[in-house]
């Protein structure tokens, strides 16, 4: 189930017209699923330009990002 989801949003970035004519934004986003990056844990750490945030799945299945 997973995969069709990543499927479906994979279609729906192809599918969006690029309001920019840069180049930038004709670059599609790579699309990496929650269950992916959370490998089956609750939390993850991702360190960016040297600051810790915090990727968290919530009971309802919400995703929160914080400092």
């Amino acid at each position: 189930m997973a995969s069709d989801a990543s499927d479906v949003a994979a279609k729906n970035l192809r599918a969006a017209p690029a309001r920019d004519a840069s180049p930038a934004a004709a670059v599609t986003p790579r699309v990496v699923t929650s269950d992916a990056l959370l490998r089956g844990e609750s939390q993850l750490a991702i360190l960016h330009e040297r600051t810790v945030y915090f990727l968290r799945r919530t009971r309802l299945g919400k995703l929160i990002l914080t400092k």
